[in-house]
């Protein structure tokens, strides 16, 4: 059983994933989301859910208002092994758009997609990645 914010996932990993588009503007976000939301929904995930504005980071944290608009709480199942694939799904959706960045977060460890394919980056997805590994 794992807990974040309120929320628990019952025999499998839950995943936040923060979408910042680099937008102040709410509907802009919204409409990002959506479309993000709409190609999440093709993966066998356990559940997708929108933090309540009564989870999100308080004022003066390093979340601004943008990034909390966009934050899901993503079931996986007990063995983890859809994780390499949501990130490639985030990193692809990021390339598309070739703005913005979306945060991982399981429990306190965390990685942040943006465009930028650097090896450094990819080096600490990897890394990342084989910390979850199932």
């Amino acid at each position: 059983m794992h807990e974040r914010g309120g929320v628990v996932a019952v025999g499998g990993i839950l995943v936040g994933l923060i979408l910042d588009t680099g937008q102040d503007e709410g509907d802009y976000v919204e409409e990002q989301l959506q479309y993000l939301l709409a190609e999440l929904s093709h993966l066998d995930l356990v559940s997708i859910d929108r933090v309540p504005a009564s989870l999100q980071a308080p004022p003066g944290t390093r979340s601004s208002g943008t990034v909390e608009l966009g934050t899901l709480l993503i079931g996986l199942g007990g063995s983890g092994a859809l994780l390499p694939v949501l990130v490639g799904l985030a990193q692809d959706w990021l390339n598309r758009r070739r703005s913005g960045t979306i945060r991982i977060q399981i429990g306190g460890d965390e990685i942040e997609l943006s465009t930028s394919s650097d090896e450094m980056r990819l080096h600490a997805l990897e890394e990342f990645l084989r910390r979850h590994e199932g």
